[in-house]
Formats: structure tokens, sequence, C-alpha cells
């Protein structure tokens, strides 16, 4: 919806104000659905009611005095940024009846000035330094819903929910730290209705946009310095959950350990976590350099460090520690599925399988192009199965040759081979025994070796090579194949018997590009992953790249977008994954998501990209297109058609 209303005479401004009063009245007292309104509007009213916020109320709450307000903006480095530009906006803005203010994070008023008579007419309503203007204090309103959404908003008339405040419009933008994307605060341009203007909400945004470019050098400084402390830390504590922190509690980073430890998938889901009020209060509350913080509701102990510079906290460093007294002892240890990336409906509906059949002894079979994460699946099943504490043993059928196939799976006695073990060696089904054996791409194992493996499954014991006497195995069979085993029974190539056997419960994991939008929690732990193991800053994804991700084919599934995302971040510069740091082979695949989707070259980032890295090649090689063709890695009938998709004409 647009964040802003436009009129061209006062004629048209107060029949808009009437046909919004009316919609308010419809809508907050008659409680009745009030029709054509903008959807962000409707959507913060709803919040506001859900707040308990009166629509009656007159003025929002005053929570600083002078004194706390004073105290902030002293330590405040957004506020030393924001002061000298808002001095200057202050000016440019005077005799438009219009009043400047800053908030902190929350909505708290710290920085307010304008016209002595506005000003004035503001105090009826508590527009004042100290004052509370988030949604959930004074309902919808410019500051409080451009927080809550994250974006510019002009609020006008009686689209704000109190009636208090219909005399105003507001025009406001969120502050982010453009290093971290922390919310800092909101900038803000307040009027009566009368003097009300479109233009406001573009100041407001450009203001921002000035005070986040201007904050850049200093969240920079600090967000190397938190991650230099992290680093260092974690080279003295490679095995310990380790967590840092900026000074209002956003997580920088945390370690491989420390993310298991809390079964999150995002740095961000940290705080959202059920037990965690406890903690957040003792850091808050924290004077002393080190201080130990007792989590009993996770059973932790949290040695918390503060990070100082320039005589100034700049953070927390967080050594997490289980706690002395004894946890709940559990039967099966944390949740393996929380682990599982991706939030769209075609996981949530496999996890809940998963679930459901990793408590029972039947076999699974896991089906899915290459690349779709089915051995991660199988160990998800396996840990949340009652088999937990025994081993899980996988075997590669496609990457053993076929004379070692059977000494790999069923073991020999001595003797046997000449330069084998001279002790023997016990094959993966008793390396198993009492857990899981995982057997991957099951569709390359040999015809012949087939019915021994169905033995097997069916006697429940092994015979090793050399031996005649047989041992008994308690296996659970997990099978994983990207081909069409029906397709392949039907042929002679794969036994009809063990395919019926293997196949009780069969999961297919969707490819990549049946859960795009999994795709940017994916590119997130992707990231954290690689920076980890490069030991390298967390960087993020530019909209563009975000863009590209989102409509690749990604015919290589999660492998392949976790490669791209590794080379980017070895290769990018600054603190944002550019297009260029990006792979030039990721844009020249046989089938292009356009061709899989039925998109239009216009509408597809991918094709554009495609075709302009096509025009630079052929221009950097003179127009040979056999070597455009190499550096594609393609071959030349499908660089030939792709000139003819494109349109691109040789000379």
């Amino acid at each position: 919806m647009n964040p802003q209303l436009s009129f061209h005479s006062a004629r048209e401004m107060h029949k808009k104000i009437d046909e919004l009063a009316n919609l308010w009245r419809t809508y907050v007292l008659e409680n009745h659905d009030p029709g054509p309104i903008r959807q962000d509007v409707l959507e913060s009213w709803k919040r506001s009611e859900q707040f308990g916020v009166s629509p009656k109320q007159k003025r929002t709450s005053i929570v600083w005095t002078d004194e706390e307000i004073k105290e902030w903006t002293r330590k405040s480095n957004f506020y030393k940024i924001s002061y000298p530009i808002l001095q200057h906006l202050t000016s440019q803005i005077k005799g438009t009846g219009h009043m400047v203010a800053l908030t902190d994070h929350h909505g708290r008023i710290v920085y307010l000035e304008g016209d002595q008579p506005i000003l004035k007419k503001g105090e009826e309503i508590h527009f004042l330094r100290g004052a509370d203007w988030s949604e959930k204090t004074a309902g919808t309103n410019a500051i409080g819903t451009s927080l809550a959404l994250s974006h510019p908003i002009q609020i006008f008339s009686y689209e704000h929910f109190s009636e208090g405040f219909h005399p105003w419009t507001c025009a406001s933008a969120p502050i982010r730290d453009p290093f971290t994307g922390e919310l800092l605060g909101a900038i803000d341009l307040t009027g009566p209705t009368e003097f009300g203007q479109p233009h406001t909400l573009g100041i407001a945004t450009m203001t921002a946009s000035i005070i986040q470019q201007g904050y850049k050098e200093i969240s920079q400084k600090n967000y190397h310095l938190l991650h230099d402390h992290f680093f260092k830390t974690l080279q003295l504590y490679k095995n310990d959950p380790l967590m840092v922190l900026s000074s209002t509690l956003q997580v920088i980073d945390a370690s491989e350990k420390a993310f298991a430890l809390f079964q999150m998938q995002d740095l961000h889901t940290f705080w959202s976590l059920p037990g965690m009020d406890g903690l957040r209060e003792a850091l808050l509350q924290q004077r002393e350099s080190k201080t130990e913080i007792e989590l009993s509701s996770r059973s932790l102990k949290i040695i918390s460090q503060l990070l100082m510079t320039d005589g100034k906290k700049i953070g927390y460093l967080l050594h997490l520690k289980r706690s002395e007294r004894k946890p709940i002892p559990r039967l099966i240890p944390e949740d393996p599925w929380e682990e599982l990336i991706g939030q769209s409906q075609v996981m949530k509906e496999l996890i809940q399988k998963g679930r459901k059949v990793s408590p029972t002894n039947v076999p699974v079979l896991l089906t899915g192009e290459s690349g779709t994460g089915k051995e991660r699946f199988a160990q998800a099943i396996h840990r949340s199965s009652l088999r937990h504490k025994g081993p899980f043993v996988a075997i590669n059928c496609g990457a053993i040759p076929k004379e070692l196939m059977a000494s790999e799976l069923f073991g020999y006695e001595p003797g046997t081979f000449t330069g084998g073990n001279p002790k023997g060696k016990a094959g993966k089904f008793e390396e198993a025994n009492g857990g899981t054996l995982f057997l991957d791409e099951i569709g390359e194992m040999p015809l012949d070796l087939q019915i021994y493996l169905l033995r097997v499954l069916q006697e429940k014991e092994v015979i090793r090579l050399g031996s005649s006497k047989p041992i008994q195995v308690d296996v659970r069979i997990l099978a994983a194949t990207n081909r069409n085993l029906e397709e392949m029974v039907t042929k002679g190539l794969f036994r009809a018997d063990l395919y019926f056997r293997l196949n009780v419960v069969e999961l297919k994991l969707p490819p990549l590009r049946e859960r795009r939008e999994d795709i940017p929690l994916l590119c997130r732990y992707f990231l954290r992953k690689s920076a980890m193991k490069h030991q390298k800053q967390v960087l993020r994804l530019d909209e563009e790249v975000m863009n590209l991700c989102m409509h690749h084919p990604w015919p290589g599934n999660l492998r392949q977008l976790e490669n791209v995302i590794e080379h980017a971040l070895i290769f990018a510069h600054g603190d944002m994954i550019q297009r260029t740091d990006l792979p030039a082979s990721l844009f020249f695949q046989p089938e292009m998501a356009s061709e899989e989707e039925g998109e239009g070259e216009e509408d597809n980032p991918l094709a554009a990209e495609e075709k302009r890295l096509l025009l630079k090649l052929i221009l950097e090689t003179d127009g040979n297109l056999s070597e455009v063709a190499r550096r594609c890695n393609i071959a030349r009938s499908t660089l030939y058609r792709k000139l003819r998709k494109y349109k691109i004409k040789m000379k």
C-alpha cells in the first residue's frame, strides 16, 4: 500500500478527512469491516486493539525523565551522529508548522524541536521528550507504525487509532545500523493536519538515510572489534559454545556448538526462544567486567564478559557451560528436526512424516534429486529414534567398486583376501549393530549383490566372506536414491522383492526450486557456516543477489547453493555480498529458471544477468564463440540456442 497520501486542494483534503472519519467510526466504534482503507493502517488498527490501546485516549504516556534522557544521549553514538543532522533539518523546516523528532528503537522521543506555537500545541497530546510513541502505548501513529513495519509511513488524521491524535499528521522513517541491520530509532515530522504535506515523508526518509550513512563508520568499527574478540576466544575454546552480542543485545555471531545447544536456525531467533527473559535482564543490569549468570530454565551457566572500546561498552562475549545442577534426564537428545533448515509447507509436511516414522523400526526409502539433503534427513531419523544411542553407519553404494562391495557390507574372515587385514574385518552391518545403517545411492548396488542384501534383511544375520558362521545383527535400514527404482524394477535392473522390502515408507525430498521460500533461510545458514570455516565475518546478501538466488533453478540443489555461498564469501569485498562475488558459472546452466517456470525474460533477473554476461564475454573475446562457450562451460550448441533466445546477432 502507499506509505503516504497526496492532495491537490484543501477541498480534496477535507473530503478525505470526512471519508477516513467514517471508516474509523465503522471499524473502531462499530466493530465492522471499514472497507477501502490502506492495508498498513488496517493492520496497525488491529495491533492497537490487541495491545489494549484505548481509541478514546487523548495523549500518550511519558516514560523517561529529563535525567534519564540526558544519560541516554550522553552514551549514545546514534544520538551524537544524528544531532547535527537534526539541527540542520530543524532550521530548514522553520515556519512550516512542523516538529522534528528523533526516537530510540522503542519509540521514545529523545530529540524534539520546532516552532514554539506547534511545540506548545504538541504538549496537549504529550508529544514531548521522554514520551512513548510505540504502537503498544499510542496505537497507530507514524513513529510506532514505521518501527513496527520497518519501513517509512505517513499517518494522516483519522488514520490514527486514538481520537486525541486525529488533528495531526505525521511522517516517520525507521533508522537502522547499515552494517548489522539493527533497529536504532526513527526520524519523524509531525504537524497539524491542515499543514500536512506528502513530501514530509520523503524528507524523513532522506534524513534517515543520511543518519545511517553517518553511523556506518562507527558501526563497522565496533562490528569488527566484536568479531575479533569472538574469533580470538574461539581459538582458545574451540569445542565450547560461544556467542557475541552488541551493546543492545543483538546476536552478532555464535559458534556451531552454541547453535546446536539452543537448536537455533538463525541468529535472529535467539531472543524468541523460551526461557531467555532472565538472561536479558541480567545482561542489561551487568556492571562488572565479567559476571556469572545462571540460566536455570536451560540448565546453563553463562560467563558474560563486557567488551569495551574507548571506555564505552560495545557488546558482550558469552561463554556457555552446562550447569553443575543436574538437568532432568531425557530419553531422547535435543530435537534434531530443528536442525533441518526450512519453513516451507512441503518441508513442514516432510518433517512431520519423519517425526512419525522415526520412533518405529520400519525401513525408510529417501528419494529425491542429488544434493537435496537425504543423508542429513536420515541422520535426523536416527537421532530422534529409540536407536539414537547406537551407531549411525553410512555407506555410499555408488562409490565402492563392485568387487569390494560384499566385503564392505558383510565383512570377511582372516586369510580370505591376499593383502586383506590378517585379523579379518567386520562389515558395515556388524558396525551398525544396535543402530542404523544408511545405504546411500542404493540404486547403484550391483544386481547380483542385491539377493545377499535381501537375505540379511529377512534373516537378520550376516555371514562374513570366508566363513559359514552366521552373526546375528539388529540393524534398522534407511536407504536413499536419486534414481527411479520402480522404473529400474520394470527394466530388470533392481530386484522387486528388495524394492518392496526397502520401501515400507518413502519420503520424497523436494528439489530446491520447489521450496524457494526457504532460500533466504538457507543462504543465512550457509553464510554463517562458511564464515566459521574461513574465520571471516558473517556478511549479508545484497538485495539483487538474493533476487538472483530466488530465481535460479539450482540443479545441484542444497549442495550447489552452499558452494555458491562459500565462493561468494571468500571473494567478497566490504560488508555485503554483491552480484560480482558470485561464480560466473552460476549464470550458465543448460536450463534456466525462465524455461522451467515459464517466466518471461523481462521478469527474470537471472535471465537478464545471463544475457549481460554473454554480451560481456563476446566483447572480451572479440566474438570468438568457441572461447565464450569454454568460459561458460557449455556446449557450442547450447551457446547458439542462448544467442537466439536473447536475439544476440553476431557481426
